[in-house]
């Protein structure tokens, strides 16, 4: 299932062109590293798929009802909230999916036999809701997530406006995996992370059953959790399977038969 299209986009900045008419499409479950040197358009590529950047041309089109989750370090976070505040509040639609369940209990009071059949069929349905996302094990999926990303030593009680912007990145990055969104879109994401936090993160994405892009100069950790490249260069968008070495050992021998075309070719070229 195609979980994100892109067809024919192109983009660039003045004169300057950085993506030209560029084709990609991912599916459910698919790790991908994207990879370039800086300045191809990768993050670039990112706004534009996020919609907080129009494109020059080109058309994105997103499944119905997919959920995705983007690694934002500008969002505000207001003062009078704690750590932990923000961080349950990934799971603010199982709150309301609780509050709902407990409307429909004051409202059968007077509802009709017909009317009580469909709220207990709706309480059903929202129920399995809540247990199938371990509802009921918030606070403990919270702290594991804190202490995955050494938050939990700086304390889940205190005000998020007095954190450093380390901190802050840390905090927003746990809300994000806490919401476990249909994909995950991770730009940098090791950064501000020591080495054991690192090692964390990579074990949980080895592991996250649903899709994700992820930028990254921390290549030993980008090589452990990826199975898909894609390689921005000259303003295309081109896709090899496997991880980041498997990628390195194509896009070489690619290069070296390239270079020998060019060299063959200046040889019968006349003088």
């Amino acid at each position: 299932m195609s979980i994100l299209t892109v067809q024919n986009l192109s983009h660039g900045f003045g004169d300057r062109a950085i993506l030209n008419d560029v084709s990609f499409r991912l599916l459910k479950g698919e790790h991908i590293g994207l990879i370039g040197a800086n300045g191809e358009g990768k993050s670039t590529f990112m706004n534009i798929i996020t919609r907080k950047l129009q494109p020059d041309e080109g058309k994105i089109e997103w499944a119905k009802n997919v959920r995705v989750g983007y690694l934002d370090q500008h969002a505000v976070l207001e003062r009078g909230m704690t750590i932990r505040d923000v961080l349950k509040s990934a799971f603010q639609y199982l709150i309301d999916t609780e509050t709902r369940i407990g409307e429909l209990y004051m409202e059968m009071g007077d509802a009709t036999p017909e009317q009580m059949d469909d709220m207990l069929a709706e309480v059903g349905e929202l129920q399995e809701m809540l247990d199938s996302n371990d509802f009921y094990i918030i606070d403990a999926k919270v702290e594991e997530v804190a202490r995955g990303l050494g938050i939990l030593d700086v304390g889940l009680d205190r005000d998020v406006t007095d954190l450093s912007g380390g901190q802050r990145t840390k905090v927003l990055l746990a809300k994000l995996l806490l919401e476990k969104p249909d994909i995950l879109l991770l730009d940098e994401p090791t950064n501000y992370l020591d080495e054991a936090h690192i090692e964390w993160l990579k074990r949980y994405l080895q592991n996250y059953d649903n899709a994700f892009i992820l930028i990254s100069h921390d290549i030993p950790f980008l090589n452990s959790v990826i199975n898909l490249v894609y390689h921005m260069e000259n303003q295309d968008l081109s896709r090899y399977v496997g991880d980041y070495d498997k990628f390195m050992e194509v896009y070489e021998m690619k290069r070296s038969q390239l270079e020998s075309l060019i060299n063959a070719s200046r040889q019968k070229s006349p003088t």
